[in-house]
């Protein structure tokens, strides 16, 4: 099986919701253990965003006006698809906002599982969520922001948003930021000692409900659906 740090893996925020649609989005791509790609940008609203969004994300109707749509993207995250598998925090959320604008992907490699026919669907995904909840359960919170201070990541964190993040958007909530948050968490997550090996379907496997998790050693790709 395919080791984790050999194939890319694409971690997403996205800020926003199903009124707005994503006013915002993040990309961090892991390649060998390291993020070896970032990329962000603003995109124009489906509808004013609320006060209480705004409190949460700092993105306000007017810093988005004239902004290409996110559905103008489409290319990036097709391509980012086609290349490795998608990861989040909360994946069930990043996969609910990307659907409700592409509710398929191109016809793309099973990457956890070579030689399996190919599928189409935007996952399986890798949670890093349910990966922290499996793999460390005796914390009292999962929350990114918690699991960064607890594993002392953040200092890092910082130093990866200072070369990355736009300026104004080095701080929680923010798409790129919490972006690279997870993908230092799964890096971190992955690095002890007993999961040095851990493998592409491992992660994957362990993203999952146990409901799930049996579908996908199945080989029923086509229950994999967040919504």
């Amino acid at each position: 099986m395919p080791h984790w740090k050999d194939t890319p893996i694409h971690v997403l925020d996205f800020e926003g919701g199903s009124r707005t649609g994503i006013v915002e989005y993040g990309v961090a791509t892991l390649l060998g253990g390291e993020v070896v790609e970032a990329r962000t940008r603003l995109c124009a609203a489906d509808a004013p965003i609320p006060t209480l969004d705004t409190q949460c994300h700092g993105i306000r109707t007017r810093d988005v006006e004239g902004l290409p749509p996110f559905a103008a993207d489409a290319e990036i995250f097709l391509n980012l698809r086609e290349t490795g598998l998608l990861a989040a925090h909360h994946a069930q959320v990043e996969q609910g906002l990307l659907k409700g604008v592409w509710p398929y992907p191109r016809a793309v490699p099973d990457f956890a599982s070579p030689g399996a026919p190919p599928v189409v669907d935007w996952g399986p995904w890798v949670d890093t969520h349910r990966l922290a909840v499996n793999w460390h359960p005796a914390l009292a919170e999962h929350k990114l922001g918690t699991l960064m201070r607890w594993f002392s990541l953040e200092r890092r964190l910082e130093k990866l948003a200072e070369k990355h993040c736009p300026p104004g958007r080095r701080k929680y909530h923010c798409a790129l930021y919490d972006a690279l948050a997870a993908a230092l968490l799964l890096r971190h997550l992955c690095s002890a000692s007993d999961r040095a090996g851990v493998s592409l379907e491992t992660l994957v496997r362990e993203s999952l409900s146990g409901s799930r998790a049996n579908d996908r050693m199945q080989g029923e790709l086509d229950l994999f659906d967040f919504n």
